[in-house]
């Protein structure tokens, strides 16, 4: 049996989608940041009647939807102030939707109004406030507008998810990572200014705010909250900057799927103990900051559910010496009996027609063969950093959850992917960014996905009982410990608690000891809480 999951969260691109965009793209080398200003309100608003309503009113996940009294696709940064600034004179909450990929439904808003941005998705070489050379993408493109447009134009990129169509808008704010991050960090390592529509004491403005901005200062505190505080929080963001030195990708990559069978693992235990014991060993030894040899590796665990067909690993290796990626692939068969077979489809197009467990391709090709994002469906999601390998009793729990069925329900969309984490991502203490997790070595995220809405509680409730057994030695979830350290604010899980509740889970667990200069940065910035959701930034406590 093939993987027939979807490959929505393949990545780190998973993302919370929803944030905003800027101006149309000048199509110049190099514009300064005043020339991508539109003087006159570009845009146009969508009613209950029009036949695009129910889509631009629903994300991704075919879970949510909602009935705002409007939807305003947003043309450019004097529109985005311009109707932020009508729907609160209305008395009417916004809600931003970029890419539309969030988890939860953050989105949501019913009898409000939606502020669509992703008809502006514009990557082009900029400048920015200071007049330093940069590279501008607006808070609407995909991750697939900024790889074709930076690869083609510039030759360069960002270390970015792999679902093209994730929105930039949440995916960069909530940290952004991808295939290329253990060399080349996160996405937030390389921003350097985002300017966001704010309400600010009541006023509507735009605020450019950059990395080289004072210490101490509001703006210096607005630019941080956005290196991994999470999207819909503090503004509508218009477009983010990156430095000129972004990463170049590699010339060429090498690309390994293998399998092993179900139908055997199930008869040998010990060989899926073996093979978990093997990854989470590996990593812990080649994930440090001083990493030198396996930068270049990144690599996937898809612990499927067992009614799927196999259990696979991915691997991207981005040297012409494939010499370390046929060790790694060792390492990870060693002592299992378990005959491993090559992985000839992988959801989302990867074909390896070869008997080996290797093909060398272009990396353009390679990231437009892992480009998919997967159906629309519904979906359940969850995720954990990890510190350390698994524990026993870790292991234990994946393989009572992925083996035991519910009777009724088709668990062959479900999945643990458990991605490769850390090198060059670790080289930074968890106070430069807003994303706190630095010392990780494996980044994990629990899905399940499904198209009858009646299937809803069993597929929650399945989910939730497989991460709440995992992480059973820490009360149910991935505590801030010595094995794990959190979970992943663009994987958000309301299952972590709520805005309203008291001390809520989510707060330690996406921010660690971030949270409370996150809070602060909200009081200056959006003392009215006009930007929130079920997991918002919250007001600190007088």
């Amino acid at each position: 049996m093939g993987q027939e999951f979807s490959r929505r969260g393949f990545l780190g691109s998973a993302g919370m989608a929803t944030v905003g965009v800027s101006g149309a793209s000048l199509g110049l080398a190099d514009v300064t940041a005043a020339a991508e200003v539109a003087a006159v309100p570009e845009g146009q608003s969508v009613l209950p009647d029009d036949s695009r309503y129910q889509t631009l009113s629903q994300g991704f996940n075919q879970r949510w939807g909602s009935r705002p009294a409007y939807i305003r696709l947003v043309g450019n940064e004097a529109d985005a102030v311009a109707e932020l600034r009508a729907a609160l004179d209305s008395g009417l909450r916004p809600t931003i939707r970029g890419g539309g990929h969030c988890y939860e439904g953050f989105v949501d808003n019913d009898k409000g109004v939606i502020l669509d941005l992703s008809t502006m998705r514009g990557v082009h070489a900029a400048r920015d406030k200071f007049g330093r050379p940069s590279y501008c993408v607006e808070g609407g493109a995909t991750n697939w507008d900024i790889y074709t447009t930076l690869f083609r134009k510039h030759g360069v990129t960002l270390p970015a998810g792999s679902c093209y169509s994730v929105g930039a808008g949440g995916h960069i704010c909530g940290g952004g990572y991808g295939v290329l991050s253990r060399r080349h960090g996160l996405t937030v390592d390389h921003l350097v200014q985002v300017d966001v529509v704010t309400v600010r004491g009541g006023t509507v403005e735009v605020a450019r705010a950059h990395r080289d901005d004072g210490e101490g200062s509001p703006e210096k505190d607005l630019f941080w909250a956005h290196t991994g505080g999470g999207g819909g929080n503090f503004g509508v963001v218009l477009r983010y900057h990156f430095a000129r030195n972004i990463p170049r990708p590699p010339p060429r990559v090498w690309l390994s799927s293998v399998a092993w069978p179900w139908e055997d693992l199930v008869n040998r235990p010990e060989d899926f103990r073996t093979l978990l014991d093997n990854f989470g060993a590996f990593l812990m030894e080649h994930s440090g900051k001083e990493e030198q040899v396996y930068q270049g590796l990144f690599s996937i665990l898809m612990l499927t559910h067992r009614s799927n067909g196999n259990v696979v690993l991915f691997s991207q290796w981005d040297e012409d010496d494939p010499a370390p990626l046929e060790e790694f692939l060792a390492a990870m068969e060693r002592g299992i009996r378990t005959r491993s077979v090559v992985q000839t489809h992988v959801a989302g197009g990867l074909f390896l027609p070869y008997p080996d467990k290797r093909r060398q391709m272009p990396w353009f090709q390679a990231t437009m063969t892992l480009n998919s994002s997967g159906d629309n469906q519904r979906g359940k999601y969850k995720s954990a950093y990890h510190r350390r390998p698994f524990t026993t009793a870790q292991i234990g729990a994946f393989w009572a959850g992925l083996t035991r069925d519910v009777p009724g329900v088709d668990l062959g969309r479900t999945l643990v992917q458990i991605d490769s984490y850390g090198c060059k991502v670790n080289d930074r203490l968890p106070a430069d960014t807003a994303v706190p997790q630095r010392d990780s070595i494996m980044k994990l995220q629990y899905q399940t996905y499904w198209t009858d809405p009646a299937h809803d509680a069993a597929h929650l409730g399945y989910l939730r009982g497989l991460y709440r057994d995992v992480y059973r030695e820490t009360g149910g979830i991935p505590e801030i410990g010595a094995d794990t350290d959190g979970a992943y604010v663009n994987y958000p899980d309301v299952d972590l608690g709520l805005a309203g509740q008291a001390d809520p889970a989510y707060q330690r667990l996406y921010y660690k000891e971030n949270y409370a200069r996150l809070q602060r940065t909200k009081k200056i910035w959006d003392e009215g809480e006009v930007f929130h959701h079920a997991q918002s930034i919250t007001l600190p406590k007088p």
